[in-house]
């Protein structure tokens, strides 16, 4: 289909057809992405910009020309907007905030909103949405302008804006409210929370849902009973029957959203500001609401939240690109089966992960007990979801039914990829991949979920060792969307495509990553909670530590974490960066006198925190408070001098400074070492493997902000005073004497500093 045809989809009629009554129009140049039909008096207007019709500024003014033509035009009494190809529209073209964001020079459409106003809700002929599918963002902010909506039984309709770190800015703070109600609208806004098509009918978003090819049809029909009076026409930014009258339930209302954005007003300005224009429209009208949302919307794009949140949004759509391997026109092979050895919580996770996007499953293990628990895992990872809604009891059932229990290797003939998820024992793992050689496929591909041991040792007793790679999944795998794929200098091409093929097939988010102690998350991460050991030893409380780790946007706090993994896991984690990195680590005995005393964490009842039998976290200075006396009295001779004057002088910024900057450091080593394929890939990876604040852009994109220079001269500081830990890295100080960007990526050849 080219963009000036008005088919859209397979099958989809032709406008105009020979035989019918049609009136000539000047068309737009030909390659116009909207495009325009007159049929019996109706002008059908029809977005073409695949994939999902995003509003780029040519869709606007081709919206702009078409529906003004339409309105001018004498054999028109009824205009239909709609998408081609199955899709209204997913909404304004992202590449344009993006380009904002980098201070790069772009049209300002804020003018927009007048034409939304003047001629596709008050012109003189009635307009009607016809919105197949998917109608987002600025794409439901059309449709909300025109008359009235008609959609499909499948469409999505929402303003999922602030997830960008801005707000809608075609009206959308103004329309939504007037049509669904102010509770649902900043419900919908606040929580970028899309509806279906049943939902926004009961609520009066859409005025009839329709089978998709009854859909132009329908909304041409509407169309015509709105110009011939029929049916009443609506101005949705006129229609204030569905706000709140009473001015003390408007207050009460404006007053509990404002409590929740109150609180990160200061990291994430958006949610506030749409708050604002909401507000503004409600008190005032529409017309002083729209000038209030022009100006929030200005505010929010301009924040470093915006900038930040817009940043991960293309490095996480960037990550499964890897150069000379996804660009050479391999094609990744469908993964059918995958076999899962090890049906712990990880291994029950990944399975979950599998079986829910419809690959099948075998679930080995070494004996009954332990593979009865395992399946009863996977059980309850699908029961949770029927749970909380998200999927019926028989569509668990079904999904269950892909997961067949094994306490042999007989049916691994079928799997076409083995993920190992066992104890991190590097004898066992070996002979678990000597044996999987003997009974795979020589096309299957062999991966060990291990997130310590280096994958060329696991290798080291197969035949091929160039079979293997890494696996690296987060628990709950089922959950969480990171996937570490760990290649080693032997990983066959083709073997990379086909697990990034995987990633794809179980929604996964792939960070392919090269082969060293921690992989990418663990390794970029590791100075986290040793520099917040370092704090506490020096005299500082570990519940304000992870108060300022809180405030900095983290969603628990070091401390607070090693409770949620279990203290044994982060002692033996650690422990691979003592052996490896013995110069740059900070070893306490804060954590081993902790788990000596049976403070575990949550699985025991008490780590730094107290637990209930719901498990929630409660501050127990006095358990501990022996522990961190013995700690600190270790380690009083190991600084050089005192620092009790400055600790009581830190602030939040300042600790958090202290715990992140020893991270970016290793962040900029992992660069200099080529572990990663791109700057922004370790981005996505602590976003999505660590909690960093999605708001900050990522490690390295965060960093830039503050600056490689700051970085290294405070890192100096703290490593003349405390140790190695805080060394800067050749790296960043080559960036922080030439004035670079860490995301730039190391220099190669003779330009480079010999810092």
């Amino acid at each position: 289909y080219e963009p000036w045809e008005v088919g859209t989809r397979p099958g989809a009629r032709m406008y105009p057809q020979p035989h019918q009554e049609t009136t000539s129009r000047p068309p737009m140049a030909r390659t116009s992405p909207v495009s325009m039909e007159v049929r019996d008096g109706v002008a059908l207007i029809s977005m073409s910009n695949p994939p999902v019709n995003a509003l780029a500024i040519p869709v606007l003014e081709g919206i702009e020309a078409q529906v003004k033509a339409a309105q001018a035009d004498s054999g028109v009494r009824a205009i239909v907007i709609t998408g081609s190809r199955g899709k209204f529209s997913g909404g304004f073209d992202i590449t344009q905030l993006k380009a904002r964001t980098e201070g790069k020079p772009v049209r300002n459409m804020s003018d927009f909103n007048g034409v939304l106003n003047s001629i596709v809700e008050a012109g003189p002929k009635p307009t009607v949405a016809a919105i197949e599918n998917l109608a987002l963002g600025g794409g439901l902010e059309v449709a909300m302008a025109c008359n009235a909506r008609v959609a499909t039984p499948k469409a999505q309709l929402g303003l999922p804006e602030l997830q960008l770190g801005v707000i809608p800015g075609f009206g959308g703070t103004q329309r939504l409210p007037r049509l669904v109600g102010l509770p649902k609208a900043l419900d919908m806004m606040l929580k970028s929370k899309p509806i279906k098509a049943e939902e926004a009918l009961e609520l009066g978003l859409v005025d009839a849902i329709v089978p998709a090819d009854r859909l132009i049809a329908e909304a041409t029909k509407l169309a015509k009973d709105i110009a011939d009076k029929k049916v009443p026409r609506r101005m949705a930014s006129l229609d204030s029957a569905k706000l709140p009258a009473d001015e003390t339930v408007v207050k009460k209302i404006f007053g509990a959203a404002r409590r929740q954005a109150k609180r990160v007003k200061h990291l994430m300005p958006h949610p506030w500001l749409c708050l604002d224009a909401v507000e503004t429209g409600v008190v005032k009208g529409s017309v002083a609401g729209l000038a209030s949302e022009q100006d929030a919307f200005a505010k929010a794009v301009s924040s470093a939240a915006c900038k930040g949140l817009v940043h991960f949004f293309f490095a996480s759509r960037s990550t499964a690109g890897v150069p000379g391997v996804t660009d050479v026109g391999l094609k990744p092979r469908v993964t059918k089966c995958v076999a899962v050895v090890g049906g712990g919580l990880m291994g029950s996770g990944i399975a979950t992960a599998c079986a829910l996007s419809g690959v099948r499953v075998l679930l080995k293990e070494i004996n009954q007990k332990f593979l009865d628990a395992g399946m009863a895992r996977v059980r309850a990872n699908l029961a949770s979801n029927v749970k909380k809604g998200r999927m019926t009891s028989q569509k668990a059932d079904a999904i269950y039914s892909l997961c067949t229990p094994c306490l042999t290797y007989d049916k691994f003939k079928e799997a076409d990829m083995v993920i190992e998820a066992v104890i991190e024992n590097l004898d066992l793992k070996q002979k678990i991949f000597a044996d999987l050689e003997r009974s795979c496929r020589s096309d299957c591909i062999l991966s060990t979920n291990t997130s310590t041991i280096d994958i060329t040792k696991v290798a080291s007793k197969m035949r091929n060792p160039e079979r293997i790679l890494g696996a690296h999944f987060f628990s709950p795998a089922h959950v969480m969307q990171l996937f570490e794929i760990i290649r080693t200098d032997a990983t066959p091409p083709q073997v990379l495509v086909d697990a990034l093929g995987l990633s794809k097939q179980i929604k996964k988010t792939p960070v392919v990553v090269g082969n060293c102690t921690g992989f990418a998350v663990n390794r970029v991460f590791f100075p986290y909670t040793m520099s917040a050991c370092l704090l506490v030893d020096l005299g500082l409380d570990p519940y304000a530590i992870d108060n300022a780790i809180r405030a900095f946007g983290m969603p628990m706090g070091p401390f607070r974490l090693g409770d949620l993994v279990g203290h044994d896991v982060g002692v033996h984690v650690g422990q691979n960066f003592i052996d490896d990195f013995p110069l740059r680590v900070y070893e306490s005995g804060l954590i081993p006198g902790l788990m000596k005393s049976g403070r575990m964490g949550e699985k025991s009842g008490k780590g730094f925190y107290a637990y209930d039998a719901k498990r929630k976290a409660t501050p127990d200075p006095e358990g501990i408070a022996a522990l961190l006396n013995a700690s600190r009295a270790a380690a009083s001779d190991r600084f050089k001098r005192s620092t009790s004057g400055e600790l009581l002088a830190m602030t939040a910024d300042d600790i958090a400074e202290m715990i992140f900057f020893p991270v970016v450091n290793e962040a900029c080593r992992c660069l200099a070492e080529g572990v990663v394929v791109r700057a922004s890939d370790l981005d996505v990876a602590s976003i999505l493997g660590m909690g960093f604040p999605p708001f900050r852009g990522g490690v390295v994109h965060w960093a830039d902000q503050v600056g490689a220079g700051r970085i290294a001269a405070r890192l100096r500081q703290w490593c003349t005073a405390y140790g190695g830990i805080y060394q800067p890295c050749p790296y960043l100080e080559d960036c922080a004497v030439q004035g670079r960007s860490l995301a730039d990526g190391p220099l190669r050849g003779p330009d480079r500093s010999k810092l």
